[in-house]
């Protein structure tokens, strides 16, 4: 089914004047895609009939990573140096705050977005009400997601350092790691989990100490998921690896699948990952034991959002798929412009970040971003 965006009525404001957004104090988004597990809709029910379009908004020139929704309120980065706040109602916009740098995915814990930037313009706290700064932090440049813990920021820095950062003006510590990071760091318990292309690194929260690091057999992708126990993580040349926590042991190795481009996501005793091709691989958390169980037949750079009826893959030629847990179709709908960002679901709701593009002598650039509320 296709979902013709642009026949739809503009539903979005078409004025840029600030007013307050309300404010959700139960919302916990630490870290980018929810959690560990990267699984944070477990709870959430997607409806089997096909979904029909809420609204759709214009958002700078691109969505940067994830948007976080609350009740309310979607909160999002996009790639033209703003922070947004937008009404779930309509999509209309609350307030958007320009910072100085390209920001990396908002994180949001009660009243506080949380953000970095790729320049060297410092990390950002903001309230969700009004976007006023809490606090701000002259740092080092940020290309990945932050992490946090209570009151704590975990940022991995370009220049190979991993930071604990609060409100106060000197960070609680800093460890420089002997390569860049690939992904943003996680919170496991105790320790702050680093990874680069080809290392993990597992570093004492309260001190920064490294306790231990291994070397990946193969080029990381995208981010790692944990099950707070062991370290799970897909690589460019199409395995799945896990190791255990602390002394990061490689326990198993599967491969044999096409490349991966972003990281696994666990949902219990079971995982998921999705190929490069859009294949649905579903993997055993204990044994490593896989086999693909669905395909999309399109190229896929985002992991599966996983729901408490299935899965859904979004992929590059703008198909959104939903899938059960064994992998038996359900639907899928054409949406307007790429997905490259997992989706983000709340309330039996789903929102789709969108990019887009067009051609000139030069070839393609980006166009406009989007996002879309599906129900």
């Amino acid at each position: 089914m296709w979902l013709g965006l642009a026949a739809l009525p503009w539903l979005a404001s078409c004025t840029r004047q600030a007013r307050p957004a309300p404010v959700d104090a139960g919302v916990y988004w630490p870290t980018y895609l929810g959690n560990a597990a990267r699984t944070p809709f477990l709870s959430e029910r997607i409806s089997d009939e096909l979904p029909s379009v809420v609204w759709s908004t214009q958002l700078g020139s691109g969505v940067q990573g994830m948007p976080v929704v609350t009740d309310e309120v979607i909160i999002a980065a996009s790639s033209d140096r703003y922070i947004h706040t937008l009404s779930r109602q309509d999509g209309s916009t609350f307030w958007r705050k320009r910072v100085d740098g390209l920001p990396v995915p908002p994180l949001v814990i009660g009243e506080v977005i949380y953000t970095a930037t790729t320049t060297k313009s410092g990390l950002r706290s903001l309230r969700i009400t009004d976007g006023d700064y809490v606090w701000k932090r002259k740092f080092p440049a940020v290309s990945v997601p932050l992490s946090m813990a209570g009151d704590t920021a975990y940022a991995a820095t370009d220049d190979r350092y991993l930071f604990a950062v609060t409100s106060m003006e000197q960070p609680l510590w800093s460890t420089r790691l002997s390569a860049a990071a690939s992904a943003g760091p996680l919170v496991l318990k105790d320790w702050v989990l680093y990874l680069s292309l080809d290392s993990l690194f597992l570093l004492e929260r309260a001190s920064g100490q490294r306790e231990a690091a291994a070397r990946s057999p193969e080029i990381i992708a995208g981010e790692a998921a944990s099950d707070g126990e062991r370290v799970y993580l897909a690589t460019e040349r199409g395995s799945l690896l896990a190791w255990r926590t602390p002394d990061l042991e490689l326990l198993w190795q599967t491969s044999g699948f096409d490349c991966f481009l972003s990281g696994p996501v666990l949902a219990g005793d079971v995982g998921y990952a999705v190929t490069r091709r859009g294949e649905v691989v579903r993997f055993d958390a204990d044994t490593g034991a896989a086999q693909v169980i669905a395909q999309t037949g399109e190229v896929t750079l985002a992991s599966p959002t996983v729901v408490q009826n299935g899965l859904l893959v979004g992929t590059l030629a703008g198909h959104l798929h939903f899938f059960s847990w064994n992998g038996e179709p359900i639907w899928d709908v054409q949406m307007e412009g790429s997905i490259e960002a997992p989706v983000f679901v709340h309330g039996g709701r789903m929102t789709v970040a969108l990019y887009g593009r067009v051609r000139g002598p030069l070839g393609s650039k980006p166009s406009r971003g989007r996002l879309v509320e599906l129900r």
